[in-house]
């Protein structure tokens, strides 16, 4: 089950109807005091609220919309929020919930939340099941608070609607059952940490209770403390009878056992036991971190799970920065993540639309990148105002030439490169790249490594995967597979440089000097070099024939051997996803 679209309305500073998509990974940015804390807040509630829903006896549910002391009890309940954010001030309260601008008003319309949920097929089915109800695969779901009323229903026009809202309980369960969800605010507090660490207690026990074992034993306590509140109950009816002597019997009714799973304090051991309410911002703020990876983990195994995080930059150094937006990815290809943020570091560079930008308390989908670096204030070096993709390689030589590779082969590529949509950009040694990738993710740009398959650069790639600091799908190993070795300038047929090479060292070149499958292109032009009595060797040999096979104008073609042909589309898609990769003719 996912969340896909929400539509918010009248709640606090969200006053027109706010309608969005959401996505696996759905980023809302835009500048303070906009708008994305209470969005956030307003997803939160909703869960909340079903969670909530599902709870009541179905003389209540199945009314649809609750008034008077009956959804007040409601509002004043949905401030009790899930195990896993108990301490926070959850809930619905008209005077601090409702736009201030509009309390004075006549004829008010209520807030308004409205979750569209899609289901699997196999979901489809279990929804029939469980409610004796047909299901498209979508499930929209519209709950209204207002001063003295609560409703819930599925929008679900014409004659379907009564049954919808006559299994308004079941509805809510089936989706409670399937779909969990945490809210982690900016401000972190032990209280937050103490909540999540409650869930993952609960989310726990909740495996023994496959246990019979366990059955028998929480049956047993379960009786013991039944018969201990009996004795009080039967006690307390006879002093009151004294006073009120209708009253037959008083039952006094308890949580279940397997409630116990609150947890009351974190201690953390760095050389001195201490609360973690007496450590610092910092501190909760990095256990805070390790509880989402956690949490996500153990989660991910049972249902469908929502993150929503706000200002997830909050109180973290750079580093953590860094890693908790590996965190994000990685989670958001099994789950949903939710975040608002000033970051750049959190944006979704993969999929410009899934950022919403916030702006006088609406949210829209972003068109480009453009439009993102704008609403976070993004100040850009190196000229990127217009890159949407940066493409990293290793020497001083090989954004050039890997240019003239691509520019000649595709349109769409050339038009991309020359107007810098996509850079090429020299990282001046693969030993550098950390840090520069470091440094490129503040431009909301799409990041692209793409080393030489040899020794040197699957070192770096290992280094890279171990960092973490790009998804292992955006590293690209570009190389001759005819080679156990190679480097860009292997994937060239020797005819489109000997020229060049015999010019720049005033001697003969020749094909055969670069046959050897062996050795790749800079130990082949080493020993063509020895051959040729150039005196010229080591890094300064290799630095004059690269410059001189790069330094070619690209007139049409150039020319790349059969065993390249493979390689260079694949990096063509990565590069160019949407792209039409047809070559030209």
């Amino acid at each position: 089950m996912r969340l896909v679209e929400a539509t918010i309305q009248n709640y606090r500073s969200i006053g027109a109807q706010t309608r969005f998509q959401i996505d696996d990974l759905t980023t809302l940015v835009g500048p303070n005091n906009e708008g994305k804390t209470n969005l956030l807040r307003a997803l939160g509630l909703g869960m909340n609220l079903i969670e909530l829903w599902s709870t009541l006896p179905s003389s209540m549910s199945s009314k649809g919309q609750l008034t008077g002391g009956q959804a007040r009890l409601v509002m004043r309940g949905a401030r009790r929020a899930p195990a896993a954010n108990r301490d926070q001030k959850w809930g619905y309260s008209w005077e601090e919930d409702y736009p201030i601008s509009k309390q004075e008003k006549r004829g008010t319309h209520p807030t308004v939340l409205r979750l569209k949920f899609s289901l699997t097929p196999k979901e489809v089915e279990e929804f029939t099941e469980a409610t004796g109800i047909s299901n498209n695969g979508e499930l929209p779901i519209e709950m209204k608070l207002s001063k003295n009323a609560a409703s819930f229903g599925v929008i679900k026009p014409g004659k379907g609607a009564a049954t919808h809202k006559a299994k308004a309980g079941e509805i809510a369960q089936f989706i409670t059952d399937r779909l969990s969800f945490v809210l982690i605010p900016a401000v972190r507090t032990d209280a937050e940490a103490r909540a999540m660490m409650s869930h993952l207690a609960k989310l726990q026990i909740q495996k023994l209770t496959y246990s019979e074992e366990y059955k028998e034993l929480t049956a047993k306590l379960q009786s013991m403390l039944d018969t201990a509140l009996g004795t009080v109950g039967d006690e307390l009816t006879e002093s009151i009878k004294g006073y009120l002597p209708s009253i037959v019997g008083i039952e006094i009714k308890t949580a279940s056992f397997e409630a116990s799973s609150i947890v009351r304090d974190v201690q953390i051991d760095d050389g001195v036991m201490t609360s973690l309410a007496h450590k610092g911002d910092g501190v909760k703020s990095l256990v805070t971190l390790a509880l989402i990876q956690e949490l996500a983990k153990v989660t991910a195994r049972s249902n469908s799970f929502i993150l929503l995080v706000d200002e997830p930059e909050a109180h973290l150094h750079s580093f953590a920065v860094h890693e908790l937006q590996i965190l994000f990815q990685e989670l958001s290809e099994t789950q949903q993540v939710i975040l608002a943020t000033h970051n750049p570091i959190f944006v979704n560079r993969d999929r410009a639309a899934s950022n919403l930008i916030v702006r006088r308390s609406e949210a829209k989908i972003a068109r480009n990148l453009s439009e993102i670096r704008e609403a976070i204030g993004v100040q850009l070096h190196d000229n990127l105002e217009s890159a949407e993709t940066v493409v990293l390689v290793e020497g001083l030589t090989d954004a050039t030439l890997l240019s003239q590779i691509l520019a000649p082969e595709h349109t769409r590529m050339a038009d991309d490169i020359r107007s810098g949509r996509v850079i090429l950009k020299a990282t001046k040694g693969s030993g550098k790249l950390r840090a520069v990738i470091s440094k490129e993710k503040s431009t909301v740009c799409r990041i692209i490594v793409v080393l030489d398959n040899d020794e040197a650069g699957r070192a770096e790639a290992a280094q890279l995967r171990d960092s973490r600091l790009l998804k292992e799908s955006d590293i690209f190993m570009l190389g001759d597979a005819a080679r156990k070795s190679s480097e860009i300038e292997d994937l060239l047929e020797p005819a489109s440089y000997l020229e060049a090479l015999s010019s720049t060292f005033d001697r003969e070149f020749n094909s055969n000097h670069f046959k050897n499958p062996g050795k790749k292109w800079s130990q082949n032009l080493a020993a063509a070099a020895a051959s040729l009595g150039i005196a010229s060797n080591g890094i300064e040999l290799e630095r004059e024939a690269k410059i001189a096979v790069a330094s070619l104008a690209p007139t049409g073609q150039r020319l790349l051997k059969p065993t390249a042909r493979e390689p260079i589309q694949q990096l063509i898609r990565l590069v160019w996803p949407d792209a039409d990769t047809q070559p030209r003719r």
